[in-house]
């Protein structure tokens, strides 16, 4: 019900809050472009970077494999290899590919781990109403429709829908309108995060509050 009336809003650069069930989808490409065959076929925006600080201080990304009873947890990958806590980004700094047997010897580096097994990110101080409440305007994001991410370049563009956000509320629902812009710029423009990870999940992502995100509509 609360979606009824949903209607596009003037296009305009402004905070987004993405709430916990779809912060994921913003984390995808860049889990996509640290895996070993993403590097070895130089399909990968973030191909080099290792080593380097491509993201903003807010930006950690653990792999925690050994979470008791949790989604995920495992000791071994798919290979055998032995799993072990890995800090991946570190303050916005890339420590590490995906790199698995095979592509360790096609790209002469030393083998890692296959694929993450638990993601996480630590959590800030607010639930998904206190981001909201933190912006004066912008766009609350709670589902993609459709759209893409140019894996070379990290340009992507998606659909979004969800609602407008007025001195900390939420107000008119938004459909039909895209966002678009660089994964590495959106992820530079992360100014908060949430504390409302789903903890059944094996990606551990909070709703998200990012700024100066570029939405098309009317």
């Amino acid at each position: 019900m609360q979606k009824l009336g949903q209607q596009k809003t003037a296009s305009a650069k402004m905070p987004m809050v993405v709430d916990f069930m779809n912060a994921g989808r913003l984390l995808s490409p860049v889990i996509n472009a640290i895996y070993g065959s993403s590097v070895q076929q130089k399909d990968s925006f973030l191909l080099d970077k290792k080593g380097e600080k491509v993201f903003n201080d807010k930006v950690t990304i653990i792999d925690e494999p050994h979470l008791i009873k949790s989604s995920g947890a495992r000791y071994f990958d798919n290979e055998g290899v032995a799993t072990k806590k890995r800090n991946i980004f570190d303050a916005g700094t890339l420590n590490m590919y995906f790199i698995d047997t095979y592509n360790a010897n096609k790209l002469n580096m030393p083998q890692t781990i296959s694929s993450p097994s638990i993601l996480t990110m630590p959590s800030g101080t607010k639930d998904l109403n206190g981001l909201v409440q933190s912006v004066d305007k912008g766009i609350l994001v709670t589902g993609f429709n459709g759209g893409n991410c140019n894996s070379t370049t990290g340009d992507f563009s998606y659909g979004i829908e969800g609602f407008l956000i007025e001195n900390g509320k939420m107000t008119q629902p938004v459909s039909e309108m895209n966002i678009t812009g660089n994964i590495i710029e959106l992820w530079n423009n992360l100014i908060d995060t949430g504390n409302d990870a789903r903890l059944s999940s094996n990606w551990r992502i909070p709703s998200l509050l990012f700024d100066q995100i570029d939405f098309s509509g009317m």
